[in-house]
């Protein structure tokens, strides 16, 4: 018994299909540097940073045309940043210009940061959880007596 008439172009759509498909694979695999393992192949990949024990190198770009480098002292708590100068004639050298001990800069919470505060961010993450928890109507009576306060307060 013949398979019927009408479905001879799905089969042959479905063949030409196989074959296009199978074309995109020989053409990856041939390329070569491509590997089958699942990675996010869009994902930008991460600055590298070179380093162990206690020093860190990374790449650092000051402006368009200027590179240079910052090295991180774990034990020493200290930052330097290199320029890197091409110099005429005779190579390149490395500028040092900046070291800064941050040991201290660390411990600071609300340093050259007015608006807004790390205060003010954790009153709308605590507002926005208590939306969430379905306690909307309390957060917002909570809010018209505030506003209400403020208002009397202020006359």
């Amino acid at each position: 018994m013949n398979p019927p008439r009408r479905n001879r172009p799905v089969l042959v759509a479905l063949y030409v299909n196989a074959a296009l498909l199978l074309a995109v694979l020989v053409a990856l695999l041939a390329r070569g540097g491509w590997s089958m393992a699942p990675a996010a192949l869009a994902a930008p990949t991460p600055q590298p940073i070179a380093g162990g024990g206690n020093l860190y190198l990374m790449p650092a770009q000051f402006n368009l045309s200027t590179w240079g480098c910052y090295i991180l002292d774990i034990d020493a708590q200290t930052l330097c940043a290199y320029r890197y100068k091409p110099k005429t004639g005779d190579g390149a050298d490395l500028e040092l210009i900046a070291a800064r001990k941050i040991s201290y800069d660390r411990k600071l919470t609300n340093f050259n940061s007015d608006h807004p505060s790390w205060m003010e961010v954790k009153q709308w993450v605590e507002q926005a959880a208590e939306g969430v928890r379905g306690n909307s109507n309390l957060a917002s009576e909570q809010k018209r007596q505030a506003d209400k306060s403020t208002i009397d307060g202020s006359q």
